[in-house]
């Protein structure tokens, strides 16, 4: 099927993740209709349909290229618009088990930038493509079937009026609250295997004015919890000459949405650092909690049958801990993976994606499974080398400190543009547990 019968594609949700198809998608069919339930705002800000918009978006390295590949020239479009550029790792002081991480500037530029100003800059890029379309205050009801059990389109609710979209393609990026696991059920393909992790996270964030003498700095800190302390923060400078503070707690341990409490409670960090400029800065916006209760990996790829005609991407299909700023680059990932699964045609078009976007997707959950499971509040399967795991990557950490070049592709592999085999390099191996011992 060549481009010129691809008609339409219908992609539900205009989050990152639905942009990033939609920039995507553009390639294959003559027309991309998005469906958004929410009436999107005209300026940057938070909106219901995005609840964890108030809080620190990290940027990785792989999310950049790819949206670099996507939308070309949207970095200098963010940065024009006032995010703040970070050089990795020397701008930002990455605190973990060991201790701060050395300050090297290992050669990746990222962003930081608020979710609203992120998801306005990008959406006005995709929104300006010719075959783009966008139904705003609409909700997505159910999908369309064909007569062989596949998808034929959508249904969808704008006020008091519904009606139907037929495509030849449904792009679900409707978040964690995706409603394809019940129809795939409810329509006899079974159910959908959930790969998941308790992890209990919590998320309470505000905005900061910085002191006098410390604005237009470009310091940032992502400060891990070291267990059994269960607190960890990240603290970054954002568009508009303001910080934005981001503090993650573990089994119920929440930071307060007062700005005094909020503070206070940063005394229980590993480091007293970010207390210290907090304690400097004046609080210049609510404070909003989010709650994370697990991750989890929706197993599509391990189904018997899949029906034709509909993918799911993003949260929609993984849902990690986004405490490690891994969500943009999974969607990106597996935005990739669409684009290049729809060169072989539409059919058996969901084995080709499933198959392009797993590797990507693994690691990203045994970062999760690694970091997470060291705490006790953690509620998961274990997994066989997760001892040797702690092991080698404490060995490779500490070698970082002194080897330049290790401490590069740690930060490759942690910014996804390097697989983790590349840290399994012997002499690399060796030189580690030679140091360890």
């Amino acid at each position: 099927m060549d481009s010129q019968q691809r008609q339409r594609v219908v992609v539900i949700g205009a989050g990152m993740a639905g942009l990033m198809a939609a920039a995507v998608l553009t390639e294959h069919f003559a027309e991309v209709a998005i469906i958004e339930k929410d009436d999107l705002p005209r300026t940057p800000q938070v909106r219901k349909g995005v609840p964890q918009g108030a809080h620190v978006h990290t940027f990785l390295g792989y999310a950049v290229e790819a949206m670099e590949d996507f939308l070309p020239g949207i970095m200098a479009e963010l940065y024009e618009a006032g995010a703040v550029q970070i050089r990795r790792n020397k701008d930002i002081w990455f605190h973990d088990a060991a201790g701060p991480t050395p300050i090297r500037d290992v050669g990746i530029l990222t962003p930081s930038v608020t979710r609203p100003l992120l998801e306005h800059v990008t959406r006005q890029r995709v929104l300006a493509l010719p075959n783009v379309t966008i139904k705003e205050a609409t909700r997505f009801t159910g999908f369309c079937t064909d007569g062989s059990g596949g998808v034929s389109g959508v249904k969808i609710q704008t006020g008091d009026t519904g009606s139907e979209i037929m495509s030849d393609l449904v792009v679900d990026c409707s978040g964690r609250a995706t409603t394809l696991p019940r129809w795939l059920a409810d329509q006899g393909y079974g159910d959908v295997e959930r790969q998941e992790l308790s992890i209990g996270m919590s998320y309470t964030s505000g905005l900061f004015r910085p002191p006098a003498d410390l604005a237009g700095d470009t310091w940032a800190c992502l400060m891990l919890a070291i267990p059994p302390n269960t607190r960890a923060a990240y603290l970054t400078p954002v568009n508009g000459g303001l910080w934005l503070a981001t503090m993650y707690g573990r089994g119920g341990d929440m930071a307060p949405r007062e700005a005094e409490g909020f503070v206070e409670w940063t005394k229980g960090l590993a480091h007293p650092i970010i207390h210290e400029k907090l304690s400097q800065a004046v609080p210049v916006s609510d404070f909003r909690s989010y709650k994370i209760p697990k991750g989890t990996w929706l197993r599509y790829d391990r189904m018997e049958r899949f029906p034709r005609g509909v993918i799911p991407m993003g949260e929609a299909l993984t849902s990690f801990n986004p405490m490690y700023g891994q969500g943009i680059s999974l969607s990106a990932g597996q935005a990739r993976a669409l684009r290049s699964a729809l060169t072989g045609g539409l059919d058996r078009l969901a084995p080709r994606y499933f198959d392009g976007s797993e590797s990507l997707n693994q690691v990203g959950w045994s970062v999760m499974e690694t970091r997470d499971l060291e705490h006790a509040s953690t509620v998961g399967e274990r997994p066989a080398d997760l001892e040797s795991r702690w092991e080698m990557g404490a060995a490779i950490r500490k070698l970082a400190e002194t080897d330049a070049e290790v401490h590069r592709l740690s930060v490759n592999v942690t910014h996804l543009l390097d697989p983790p085999s590349v840290l399994s390099r012997q002499d690399i191996v060796d030189r580690a547990q030679k140091l360890a011992n």
